[in-house]
């Protein structure tokens, strides 16, 4: 009987053992996870950075049984439950081994006991609020939270668990009455009380270094009631932790004698019989149930391959617009530097109307493509289909590369830098393609050439028609420089993402190492291709190739008349809050001999127009977002004022929401027409036109100095 009850009692401890080992190895993985999080970010700016850093572990740990902790230079702690204190177990520490775990309590909550997993991190991240290093992070489980699986609930409230390390040291005990074995040493402890079967407490102790099982029965007295009785103890070993697992069960509850056993074991039959009747009919039930449940599970899994694809979207979506806005981030800069560069060249020829008109002409050219990528950003459709679309609408070749030169020009204010064009006459210089796109390539790399060269270098750009056949030609566009030039085994990695060749060029060049792969993405966008050259100390050449459909709309359309609208004597009720967008506006409206009336918000505009007779104003301009009554709450009280004008006045808003459901607001407010800011000059007067009926038109024929049509 002994023998039976050793082996089903080691059985037992054996599983409680390896539940901890478990335990022990998905927490040393979860560590493993705060330790790559916490070296991969050394932007701990403040407290409240890194306890905000804490809080976020409860993404990948449970929070309700296991807490995150750092820990400082001076023993201070900071943990994912929003609590700090000072670190009272000195030893763990000041400890030699790199990885350490024990069973602690911790300083901010009382009573009670967890596992700690602790790491020193080899390289200490200083919060550069305190001046104060992260040297070790850790893990703690509630050990609490293992009681269930911890306990052989089946040998009812009288079984005891004990964790100790290989000296009989006690690490934790779970026992349902206090006045069990305790001591500080439980082997000492038990030693106390003789041994009836299975060996000695030195074999006890011998298979706890060699990693090995055993039980003993011996004789238990109790210090209060001096009762005596007989118990079982059989221990495991917790091989990841290097700690041992005891268990305790009396003998009477693993069973005295035979009879016992064969009266058990005629119960267990007697109800194993009930069962299998039940379990029978149970069948039966599911049988006929199957196909219904077949069907259910069915929609079940259709549902969840639903909801897989559309998490799987959402994260495509999101990886997209993460990428798409770091693109524009870094784009942005360019035409921002020719700006500010064209301007201090007009502030400082003040004199030279020539020369701030050249100034004033790239600098527009610049805002224009500034404009052009925000509207990129701010178009979230085309991020949430995951990629970037190419354009197609028609433009000129000529007129793209004389801006990108412009815009670069504006770099080279400061710099002893040589700007060759090399432009082939084209026969086919009217395409259809994606302007934006090409004007990002050429300036790309154009802005490199530009960083990478030193002064005194050149820079030439290069392009010519190289094919024709059907309706489409191929372009060639080459950017060469003589600056310092690359490795030739850095070339392979040039297009990818954040790639640099030297770890320094982000400060001393500015740059995010995104350009090219940027570059490279929307060459092939465009079906084009992409090929460099370089060599150290003597430059850098790229070529590319890019196909493009010709306009063949365009030849048809070769007349310079336009219609150039006279609108003398209009009187336009112009609203707006922002002083520099009023001025700026109204400036344009005058410069046509209209007369002007400002508002400076939407319950001034309505009371304005209350208050006057019937044709004081011909048509009222409308910003939309404005203090005291926005623009579309002032249409709406406008149009229904009691007066016969109030249904027929134009009313077109003005402003710098574009999206499509902005301008459904508008119409549905009662406005004519929407333009969006940045006002276009051109389309304001022309929509303007359009609601005034004692406009003048006049056929006109000219050329703007860009040589473009004019409108």
């Amino acid at each position: 009987m002994f023998e039976e009850h050793k082996l089903h009692l080691i059985e037992f401890t054996d599983k409680v053992s390896e539940i901890i080992d478990g335990v022990v190895d998905t927490s040393w993985k979860q560590l493993s996870a705060c330790e790559h999080t916490v070296m991969n970010n050394h932007n701990l700016d403040s407290i409240e950075t890194l306890m905000e850093f804490l809080a976020s572990t409860g993404d990948f740990l449970d929070k309700e049984q296991t807490i995150a902790l750092a820990i400082d230079q001076d023993g201070k702690y900071y943990a994912s439950d929003g609590a700090t204190g000072y670190w009272t177990e000195s030893r763990i520490l000041a400890g030699v081994d790199e990885k350490q775990q024990e069973v602690i309590e911790l300083p901010h909550i009382a009573q009670k006991v967890y596992f700690l997993f602790i790491e020193r991190l080899t390289d200490p991240i200083e919060v550069r609020e305190t001046g104060k290093s992260i040297t070790h992070i850790a893990v703690a489980i509630d050990i609490d939270s293992l009681k269930d699986q911890m306990s052989v609930q089946g040998f009812g409230e009288n079984c005891y668990s004990y964790i100790i390390n290989k000296d009989g040291r006690r690490l934790y005990q779970y026992t349902y009455a206090n006045n069990f074995i305790g001591g500080y040493n439980i082997l000492k402890s038990i030693e106390e009380y003789p041994i009836i079967n299975g060996g000695t407490y030195e074999d006890l102790r011998r298979v706890f270094q060699d990693g090995e099982s055993i039980a003993l029965e011996f004789e238990y007295t109790d210090e209060v009631t001096g009762q005596t009785s007989n118990w079982f103890v059989a221990n495991s070993a917790i091989r990841s932790a290097n700690w041992e697992v005891l268990l305790f069960v009396p003998t009477n509850v693993l069973g005295a004698n035979t009879n016992q056993l064969m009266k058990q074991t005629l119960r267990y039959f007697l109800v194993a019989a009930v069962g299998v009747i039940f379990l029978f009919g149970t069948m039966i039930f599911v049988i006929v149930q199957g196909k219904s449940d077949k069907k259910m599970m069915a929609q079940q899994k259709k549902a969840n391959e639903k909801l897989t694809a559309a998490l799987e979207q959402a994260k495509s979506a999101s990886r997209a617009k993460s990428e798409f806005l770091s693109y524009m981030s870094h784009d942005i800069r360019t035409p921002i530097n020719g700006i500010m560069g064209m301007t201090e060249i007009a502030l400082r020829n003040i004199g030279n109307k020539e020369r701030v008109l050249d100034c004033l002409c790239k600098i527009q050219n610049s805002s224009r493509h500034l404009l052009n990528l925000i509207n990129d950003v701010l178009n979230m459709s085309r991020i949430e289909s995951g990629k970037t679309e190419v354009g197609h609408a028609p433009f000129d070749l000529r007129i793209c590369l004389a801006n990108c030169a412009s815009i670069i020009d504006g770099q080279l204010v400061d710099r002893e830098l040589l700007l060759i064009r090399e432009f082939e006459e084209m026969e086919h210089p009217l395409v259809i393609g994606d302007e934006l796109h090409l004007r990002q390539i050429l300036i790309n790399i154009l802005g490199n050439a530009v960083k990478f060269t030193p002064d005194g270098g050149k820079i030439f750009l290069r392009a010519k028609e190289i094919c024709h056949e059907n309706d489409k030609i191929k372009v060639h566009f080459e950017i060469e420089d003589t600056g310092i030039g690359m490795k030739p085994d850095f070339l392979p990695r040039l297009f990818e993402p954040f790639s640099q060749e030297n770890a320094g060029s982000r400060t001393t060049y500015k740059g995010t190492g995104l350009g090219m792969a940027i570059t490279k993405q929307f060459t092939e966008l465009m079906g084009g291709t992409i090929q460099v050259e370089s060599e150290p100390n003597v430059g850098t050449k790229f070529v590319i190739e890019l196909p493009m459909d010709i306009d063949l709309e365009a030849k048809e359309e070769e007349t310079e008349h336009t219609v150039h609208i006279e609108l003398d004597g209009m009187k336009v009720l112009l609203v707006e809050d922002n002083e520099l967008n009023l001025e700026i506006a109204q400036e344009l409206l005058e410069e046509q001999n209209i007369i002007v009336t400002t508002a400076e918000n939407g319950q001034i505009a309505v009371d304005l127009f209350e208050n006057s007779p019937a044709g004081t104003f011909d048509v009222i301009l409308m910003d939309i977002m404005m203090p005291v009554m926005d623009g579309v709450t002032a249409a709406k009280t406008i149009r229904g004022l009691d007066r016969p004008d109030a249904k027929t006045i134009p009313i077109l808003a003005m402003t710098a929401n574009a999206y499509d459901e902005d301008v459904k607001k508008t119409k549905e407010a009662g406005m004519n027409a929407h333009i969006t800011k940045p006002v276009n000059q051109n389309l304001l007067i022309k929509t303007l036109g359009n609601y005034y009926s004692k406009r003048k038109t006049v056929l006109v024929e000219y050329l703007d100095n860009k040589g473009e049509k004019g409108e």
